[in-house]
């Protein structure tokens, strides 16, 4: 069973208008001949993507990402000297180039090497978006630099012929051509904010942060997530959409963050099928919560009320709600029509900052402390299940080879029930326990064990764990279960989480 993994590269789509880059909207006509246009819509773009190496005090860990059980998200492409490669693209002449915030997370250093220039560039961050998995980082050079142009991916159609341009496994200026095969994507990732394109241009580990790129060499997308079983390439690779990131880059270049609007709600999304047959409710969204004095409460919406359109517009489901709620300016007002109990309505409601309605959320990257490292212990693991003699704890659903855990004795189907001797109730737990230890510490374990008559045996697993190593496995490199606590998809809690506000 494929694994979704979340390779991600970078959002190159900036705006159109200048920043000294002369952004602008690409509309020449499609080629006639693909091959041909592959060279010219190279020798447009290729200048202007770099290669990153990011070397961080640890692997950084992935744990802002909420997957359910059985997801993970692909690092850039591991090194064994704790450096980690991924790609970028420069959207301004004075250097400053956008990426994937997972490429450049916990960073100590970031090294920017640029297309025909033997000279290494070490660049600041000026800011990151988490919601969308955006940085925007800066050279200084001697000299004004080569710059991508953004076109816009709504002019998209499936079977577009498209380039993804990138530093694969650190082979930087690798071109790899295919098509859109898919607009609009959703993946199970718990972020509100994304819909992808899909393509099967091939992307792998190190594309991080490269340019999808059309025939007439208009960056139409970021290259940020692949389904795989095996880390790499397996036919579908999704990168974030242009007309997304044309919202995104010019708030992390002028402000370092992302600032979003909110009316103070909480929503249930997506609405599954036989809900909404059940409740006939063909369209719009149901509030779930509404915020006590937020902008919605002070309209007059409550819960229970189904919102049907945004000035006008008819709302969907969730995913446009978002959309007209967080892109509009704060303190601009929308008139949202409802449905309660079978009456319709309308009320105006006044945009305030989601982060101050959701400060908990820290939508906000920059204003958030990077976390320590995690010990990489090489599993994966799920909720446990509740059963006679089992109530708690995790069960262990792989473990890497050559792993610490696997030196120690842990096992498939081990449910972990305490780590250094305190309890283990649920995926955070063991989050919370591992994060805690550190290299020369002891670690130990007691796992219930499943025998063959539904019985469960009682072991005591554990050892020091050794010095920082490098990411050597596939696990290791990949998998972040342990870094961060498994959400199921349509959980309350998922869905508190991932409603639009």
């Amino acid at each position: 069973m494929s694994r979704l993994s979340l390779g991600l590269t970078c959002l190159v789509l900036g705006v159109a208008l200048g920043w000294g880059g002369g952004w602008r909207w690409s509309r020449t006509a499609p080629p006639v001949d693909p091959p041909a246009a592959f060279a010219r819509a190279l020798a447009r773009v290729g200048p202007a993507v770099v290669s990153i190496d990011v070397a961080t005090p640890r692997r950084a860990p992935r744990g802002q990402f909420a997957l359910p059980p059985g997801l993970s998200l692909p690092a850039p492409n591991p090194r064994p000297d704790q450096h980690s490669l991924g790609s970028g693209v420069i959207l301004d002449a004075r250097g400053y180039i956008l990426t994937n915030r997972h490429v450049v997370n916990n960073a100590q250093r970031i090294a920017v090497h640029l297309s025909g220039d033997s000279q290494t560039y070490y660049a600041q961050l000026v800011g990151d978006d988490v919601e969308t998995d955006l940085a925007v980082v800066k050279i200084n050079a001697s000299y004004p630099l080569p710059v991508a142009h953004l076109d816009a991916s709504g002019r998209l159609a499936v079977g577009d012929w498209v380039l993804a341009i990138g530093s694969p496994f650190g082979l930087d200026q690798t071109v790899t051509a295919g098509i859109v095969s898919a607009l609009q994507r959703h993946l199970p990732n718990d972020r509100q904010y994304e819909t992808f394109i899909q393509t099967d241009a091939p992307i792998n580990p190190g594309n991080s942060g490269g340019p999808l790129v059309n025939m007439q060499g208009g960056v139409v997308g970021i290259n940020t997530a692949i389904y795989t079983s095996s880390d790499g390439y397996q036919g579908v690779g999704f990168a974030l959409p242009s007309t997304l990131i044309n919202t995104i880059y010019p708030q992390l270049l002028h402000h370092g963050r992302v600032t979003r609007g909110s009316i103070g709600i909480y929503f249930e999304s997506p609405i599954d099928a036989a809900v909404r047959r059940v409740y006939q409710m063909a369209q719009g969204v149901p509030v779930s919560e509404v915020v006590a004095d937020g902008p919605a409460a002070r309209a007059g919406l409550r819960a229970g009320d189904v919102i049907t359109s945004v000035n006008g517009i008819t709302t969907v489901d969730g995913t446009a709600l978002s959309r007209a709620i967080v892109d509009d300016a704060v303190g601009s007002s929308l008139q949202i029509g409802y449905r309660r109990a079978g009456a319709a309505g309308t009320v105006m409601v006044k945009v305030s900052s989601r982060d101050e309605l959701f400060p908990e959320d820290g939508s906000a990257a920059s204003a958030i402390p990077a976390p320590p490292p995690v010990p990489d212990l090489g599993l994966k693991w799920q909720p446990a299940i509740h059963s006679e003699g089992v109530h708690g704890g995790v069960e262990i659903t792989a473990v890497a080879p050559d792993s610490f855990a696997e030196s120690i004795g842990v096992r498939p189907h081990d449910i972990v029930a305490e780590v250094n001797r305190q309890a283990v109730k649920g995926g955070s737990d063991l989050h919370q326990l591992v994060s805690a230890a550190r290299p020369g510490q002891d670690l130990a374990f007691r796992v219930l064990r499943p025998n063959d008559d539904g019985t469960y045996g009682e072991w005591l697993l554990g050892g020091t764990l050794p010095p920082a190593t490098s990411a050597s496995s596939a696990t290791s490199a990949t998998t972040i279960p342990h870094a961060s606590p498994p959400h199921a998809s349509n959980s309350a809690g998922a869905a508190r989480s991932a409603g639009a506000r």
